[in-house]
């Protein structure tokens, strides 16, 4: 004889909707509207006075730099000219056809050297000898420069200094006054120790401008 079994239900409890299976005490809601209205506020904030103050920076270097122009317009002029570091020293002289520039932006360079010269202005003496040595002289600067002879002293190993023998040959660079952008060449003429060793010339103008050295041989 058959039984009759009733239909069973489902293991799980029957589905439930949102309203039954959230709890709405369970959970604490934040409203952060406010709090990200204050961010974006600040931020704002903090960009704009970020730009003023570099706008505030910029405005004061151009001002200073403005300021120090119209104190000394030459403070911004170009770099130093090519030469100005050389023969700032006896034992670091310039080497011959190698320019020195003074702080005049007069340059010099030492061509030819002559030893053991003749010249009739210049009776031979016994022990010595003349050196005549040609130099090419520059002005770099914008205004009118003067030169003199008197300026060259040849100096031997001891720093002994000769003086020059003044118009002493043909093409003595004498003295003067030399245009902006305009050289010449002159002679200068020596009476020496004979066979004297590692002679330099030495330049110096005075006029709060350091000298400068010339190995001549």
């Amino acid at each position: 004889m058959s039984q009759y079994y009733p239909q069973q239900g489902p293991m799980y409890p029957p589905e439930q909707g949102p309203e039954e299976y959230y709890d709405d005490g369970d959970y604490e809601y934040i409203d952060d509207d406010g709090a990200n209205k204050g961010s974006v506020w600040q931020t704002s904030m903090a960009f704009v006075a970020g730009g003023c103050l570099m706008l505030l920076c910029l405005g004061g270097c151009v001002t200073m730099a403005g300021f120090l122009w119209v104190l000394d317009p030459g403070a911004s002029a170009s770099a130093p000219a090519e030469g100005s570091d050389i023969g700032l020293t006896f034992d670091e002289p310039a080497f011959p056809g190698e320019a020195v520039v003074n702080d005049q932006k007069l340059q010099v360079t030492v061509l030819e050297t002559n030893r053991n010269a003749s010249l009739e202005a210049l009776p031979p003496v016994q022990g010595q000898e003349t050196v005549i040595v040609t130099v090419e002289l520059v002005n770099l600067g914008d205004e009118d420069a003067t030169f003199n002879e008197r300026d060259f002293l040849l100096l031997n190993s001891y720093e002994e200094a000769y003086e020059p023998a003044l118009g002493a040959v043909t093409g003595a660079l004498g003295r003067g006054t030399l245009p902006p952008n305009e050289g010449l060449e002159g002679r200068l003429v020596y009476q020496v120790i004979e066979n004297e060793l590692d002679l330099r010339l030495l330049w110096d103008v005075g006029r709060d401008s350091s000298p400068r050295y010339l190995y001549i041989e």
